[in-house]
C-alpha cells in the first residue's frame, strides 16, 4: 500500500517524451505562422510602398515625355548644322549630336537616368518613319511579296498572306478570291476572333492574320522565354530597338510600322526596309548605310547620293529625310519602384508636337 501511494501521481518517460514533443511541434506551428505574418507584412508595406509611388511614377513618366519633345523643338530650331533632316547621329536618337558646334543645346545633357525630383527618368526616343506603314503598302503586292520573301515565305505563302492581309484591313466582310480570310475563318480559331475591317493600330496585330507565323514576324531568331514570345525588334507603336545589322534574319516586325505619317526616312531606316526599298539589293542596302554613317541625306534632293542612285522599288512610298511621328519609352525609377512608359507624339512644325497617346508598358 505504501508502495502504491508513492507511485501515484508521478509522471513516466513516455509521458514526458509525448509532451515534449506537443510543445517542441506547438513552438515550431507558431514561428512558421510569425515568419508568415512578418512576409505578409512586409508585401502589404511594399504594396502600400509601391501604391503610393504609382502617381508620382505615371507624373515622372508624362515628364519624359515633355522632355522628349523639348529635345526635339531644340533639335529643330537650335541645331543650324542640322536643321531640315532627321538622322541617328544626332542627339534626339542617341547619337553624339553636334560635338563640335558652340551652339549645342544638349552640351552635358544624357538621355539616361536625367535626375527628376526624388528619382531619376530614362528616355529613348525612336521615329516611326524608319519603318514602312503597313496600312500604306498593304495593296502593293510587290512590296508585300518582296517583304514576305525576306521574312522566309515562300510563293504561295506570300500569296495566301497578301490576301489575308487586304481582308483584314479592308471594311467589308468578303473574302479574297486568292485565299483570304474574313471573320468566319478566324471564328474557327482557338480562341476564337474577327477579323479587324479597318486600319492596324499596333504592328504586333499582324500575328493574327492568317498565315503568318511566329518565324515570319518575328524574324528566324525568335525565341519562347518563360515569360512569353520574346524579340529584340517588336512593339508597334513602342520604340523598337535597332536590329539594323544585316547580319540578323529578317521578320516583318523589322519591316512594317502601324503608325506614321507613311513616308520612309532613309536617314534613320533599318537595313531590312533600306533592302526592301531597293528591291532586295543587300550590297545597295548595304553601301547606303555606311554612306549616312560618313553623311546623312540633308534634303530629298540629297537621297539618290545615299541610295546610290534611285531606289528600285519605291512602291509608291515617298522618300524623305525628315520624320514626323516618334515613340517615346520612358523609365521612371523612384527609391526601389521603377515602370516603364509608352508615349506617341507626332509634329507638324519646328514647335507643335501633339501627344497622341501615353500608355504604362
Amino acid at each position: 500500500m505504501i508502495l502504491n501511494s508513492g507511485t501515484k501521481g508521478r509522471s513516466t518517460p513516455r509521458r514526458d517524451g509525448i509532451a515534449m514533443i506537443i510543445v517542441l511541434l506547438t513552438l515550431f506551428t507558431l514561428g512558421v505562422m510569425a515568419g508568415i505574418f512578418a512576409y505578409a507584412m512586409k508585401v502589404e508595406t511594399r504594396l502600400a510602398a509601391n501604391t503610393r509611388s504609382g502617381a508620382e511614377l505615371e507624373w515622372m513618366g508624362r515628364s519624359g515625355i515633355e522632355v522628349a519633345k523639348w529635345i526635339l523643338v531644340q533639335q529643330e530650331t537650335r541645331v543650324p548644322s542640322e536643321r531640315g533632316y532627321f538622322a541617328l547621329n544626332q542627339f534626339w536618337a542617341g547619337g553624339p549630336g553636334p560635338v563640335d558646334s558652340v551652339d549645342n543645346p544638349f552640351s552635358g545633357m544624357t538621355l539616361d537616368r536625367i535626375p527628376l525630383g526624388d528619382g531619376a527618368i530614362s528616355i529613348a526616343i525612336t521615329d516611326q518613319e524608319r519603318w514602312v506603314n503597313i496600312n500604306s503598302v498593304y495593296r502593293n503586292p510587290l512590296m508585300l511579296d518582296q517583304a514576305l520573301s525576306m521574312a522566309g515565305a515562300d510563293a504561295t505563302d506570300a500569296s495566301l498572306v497578301g490576301a489575308a492581309l487586304v481582308d483584314w484591313i479592308d471594311a467589308n466582310d468578303l473574302p479574297q478570291a486568292t485565299g483570304g480570310a474574313e471573320t468566319e475563318f478566324y471564328l474557327e480559331r482557338q480562341p476564337p476572333y474577327e477579323a479587324k475591317n479597318g486600319a492596324i493600330d499596333d504592328v504586333a496585330e499582324l500575328r493574327l492574320v492568317r498565315g503568318i507565323s511566329r518565324e515570319m514576324f518575328f524574324g528566324p531568331d525568335w525565341r519562347q522565354t518563360t515569360l512569353g514570345e520574346n524579340s529584340p525588334d517588336v512593339g508597334g507603336s513602342a520604340p523598337r530597338s535597332g536590329w539594323d545589322s544585316e547580319k540578323v534574319g529578317t521578320g516583318l516586325s523589322q519591316i512594317f510600322c502601324a503608325i506614321s505619317t507613311g513616308r520612309v526616312n532613309v536617314n534613320t531606316a533599318p537595313f531590312a526596309v533600306l533592302r526592301l526599298l531597293l528591291n532586295g539589293d543587300e550590297s545597295r542596302a548595304r553601301e547606303a548605310i555606311r554612306v549616312r554613317d560618313e553623311l546623312p541625306a540633308h534634303d530629298v534632293g540629297d537621297i539618290a547620293r545615299l541610295l546610290g542612285g534611285a531606289p528600285a522599288a519605291g512602291g509608291g512610298i515617298q522618300l524623305t529625310t525628315q520624320s514626323y511621328t516618334f515613340s517615346v519609352r520612358v523609365t521612371a525609377q523612384l527609391g526601389a519602384a521603377r515602370e516603364s512608359f509608352v508615349g506617341l507624339i507626332s509634329r507638324s512644325g519646328a514647335r507643335d508636337y501633339q501627344v497622341l497617346s501615353f500608355r504604362r508598358e
